[in-house]
């Protein structure tokens, strides 16, 4: 038995009741134990420089992953002899050496493993496996071998395990809900969250964005359940195993996609689904209840033009032929953008007609959006490593506003950007606390500060900057660009670099659109420097400048910037209620004569809030606009209303 490898009594009652057999390499680990005493080596013992491979939190380059083939069967009844929920399962994940190694690392985390064996997919013999253990602080099945893997070459590891079918809301975890009332009966879901590193919680894999495979998904369950996964279903058959009588279904592999968009789910939901013929079938999962309460048929309702929306935005057809969505009674995030298979909150997906508010039925329709928005953008194409969530997450906040308001156009949701992400944005990013949205891929290594990452500067300012960017090289440039850019790296991943040169070609292939600077160099300023800049204008003189806004002027920004806290911004501006000629703002101060006004005109910057910078303005220009809202305030857009409101009290603040 290897390093770091425990049995506990009730571990090894679980082996048993299982009942595998054990051909190959026997591991056997206490993962509570294990997991515990390295939180508390960690906390005593401060990380240092890693000296061996399996000590780093990332994977080395030395393999990369075709295909798995995965079999799980989670219990949804207590074991009477341990207490635990629990599943067992198999898996054979075939990998390509790219470099001669005898090391094989591949995440696994609190998983039981019972069984491993390695062979080699082209007839020859494998190495044989030396020495074995599980790296807890870094999540890593370390395999050491006796020779090495040979480049070129394909192999084929297979494992089999247990694992608690807990109720964390991680990886394979458990839902509970009651159904009834007289009495109220409890139900178990087995259902999944992967996002962003607890797939290696549910099975043994390469666990990173970069590593994509295509997954055969099979999952045995009781009589009476049904099973999803992110593909269609194949078939459902009874078998019996371990003397005890199951379905067993199996699914269409899935495409070439990342770990952390697997999904599957066992539950006794109920559905409706989307009329005969249509080329994709939209199927909404709940508790029977809610679906015969008519709770799912809102969701059902606007799937369809949502997705057909986002086929038109990206000039792309939807890359499955089903999706399903299902809504969760434990769920801890809004929802997951599964392939095929998206995760829900109960509140983000279900409108009850009897007891449901529209600002509900709103949440529901843009949440809805925002994970359609991630079928293409972060499914088909994905970000190369965790550092850059922030344009995944940032871009699905954007144009899930687009996708709503094409599905309700009556209800000006793109207006509600502003109030809900620009200005939520800012009241965070005008603190000395703030950090950049894009960090450096070698500070981003930890599953901790992986997870910090998921917080209002990676979606509403990722949002509201994209945003920006969209406004000031117009939509139907951006969404050329982001069309090219989704077919040139389909099934792959990149950096955030890929998107700017995509725009930036488009923006060059558009007479008429001239940019001050890159796509590169503009939008740098914005991603790579914490905060924004407060604009302020002497309409007396026609003066300009910038400075970075902090919600306290005496607070002290530690963290230096490579901008030296000065942006390229883009700004337009009317006056009198007429659109004037854009203004790029490229230094720290300027003059801008046009800005320059006269007697009781009036000038107003930052129209509909489409950059991400709060305006000040001399006392005349303020009494100005008073004036204005006092006597006709329609003369001014609405959403600009909020903004001058917003701006002088962040400003008296």
């Amino acid at each position: 038995m290897g390093k770091g490898f425990f049995i506990s009594k009730t571990l090894g009652i679980v082996g048993v009741i299982v009942g595998t057999g054990v051909v190959a390499t026997i591991i056997a680990l206490s993962v509570v134990y294990s997991q515990e005493k390295a939180k508390i080596h960690e906390a005593v013992n401060p990380p240092t420089t890693p000296s061996t491979p399996w000590e780093h939190y990332r994977l080395p380059d030395s393999l990369s992953p075709v295909s798995y083939n995965i079999t799980l069967w989670p219990r949804l009844v207590v074991n009477a002899s341990t207490g635990l929920y629990i599943f067992t399962g198999q898996s054979a994940v075939v990998f390509q050496c790219k470099k001669d190694t005898d090391l094989i690392l591949i995440h696994s985390n609190k998983l039981n493993l019972t069984l491993l064996s390695l062979i080699s997919r082209d007839g020859a013999t494998a190495p044989t496996i030396k020495k074995n253990w599980l790296e807890v602080p870094t999540q890593f099945l370390v395999i050491q071998l006796n020779s090495n893997l040979m480049a070129g070459r394909q192999y084929e590891l297979y494992t089999e395990f247990i694992g608690e079918l807990a109720d964390d809301l991680g990886g394979f975890y458990r839902s509970e809900y009651t159904e009834g009332t007289s009495p109220p009966v409890r139900k178990v879901v087995a259902t999944t969250q992967m996002q962003p590193v607890d797939a290696r919680k549910a099975f043994p894999c390469f666990d990173e964005p970069a590593m994509k495979a295509v997954f055969h998904m099979t999952l045995l369950h009781a009589h009476g359940t049904v099973a999803l996964a992110n593909g269609m279903n194949l078939a459902s058959v009874n078998v019996t195993v371990n003397g005890q009588d199951v379905t067993r279904t199996s699914f269409q592999p899935t495409p070439l996609m990342s770990t952390y968009l697997l999904a599957f789910v066992v539950s006794e939901f109920g559905f409706i689904q989307s009329a005969e013929g249509e080329k994709v079938l939209i199927r909404i999962w709940a508790r029977k209840q809610a679906i015969a309460e008519g709770q799912g048929d809102y969701a059902l309702e606007k799937t369809g033009p949502i997705l057909e929306f986002f086929e038109n935005y990206y000039s792309s057809s939807y890359p499955l032929t089903k999706s399903d969505q299902i809504a969760l009674p434990d769920f801890s995030a809004g929802a997951m953008e599964n392939w095929g298979l998206i995760t829900y909150r109960e509140t983000a997906l279900l409108y009850n007609p009897a007891s449901s508010s529209n600002g509900d039925k709103e949440w529901i329709a843009t949440v809805i959006s925002h994970e359609l928005a991630h079928m293409w953008f972060g499914n088909l194409v994905t970000m190369k490593w965790w550092n850059d969530l922030w344009l995944n997450e940032g871009f699905a906040s954007y144009v899930s506003y687009l996708g709503a308001n094409s599905a309700e156009p009556t209800w000006n949701v793109t207006d509600l950007i502003v109030l809900k992400e620009v200005h939520g944005a800012m009241s965070v990013d005008a603190l000395a606390s703030s950090h950049p949205l894009s960090a450096k891929e070698e500070d981003i290594m930890r599953p901790a500060q992986i997870s910090e990452l998921f917080d209002t500067i990676t979606y509403s300012k990722g949002a509201a900057v994209l945003r920006m960017l969209s406004e000031f090289l117009t939509e139907p440039v951006f969404a050329r660009g982001l069309s090219t850019y989704l077919n040139t790296f389909k099934y792959s991943n990149t950096v955030y670099q890929d998107l700017w040169k995509h725009l930036q070609m488009a923006a060059d292939s558009t007479p008429g659109l001239d940019l001050p600077a890159s796509v590169d160099d503009i939008m740098n300023r914005w991603i790579l420097q914490m905060g924004f800049p407060v604009v302020t204008i002497d309409t007396a003189t026609g003066s300009i400048n910038q400075r970075h806004f902090l919600l306290d002027p005496d607070s002290v920004v530690d963290r230096p910037s490579p901008f030296m806290y000065e942006w390229i911004v883009p700004i337009k501006w009317m006056k009198n209620g007429k659109d004037q000629t854009p203004y790029w703002l490229q230094t720290k101060t300027a003059t801008h004569l046009p800005m320059k006004t006269l007697g009781s005109d009036w000038m107003l910057a930052n129209t509909k809030v489409s950059g991400f910078f709060r305006v000040n303005y001399d006392s005349s220009n303020w009494d100005r606009l008073l004036m204005q809202l006092s006597t006709d305030h329609e003369a001014i857009p609405v959403i600009n209303r909020a903004q001058v409101v917003d701006d002088a009290f962040n400003l008296a603040r």
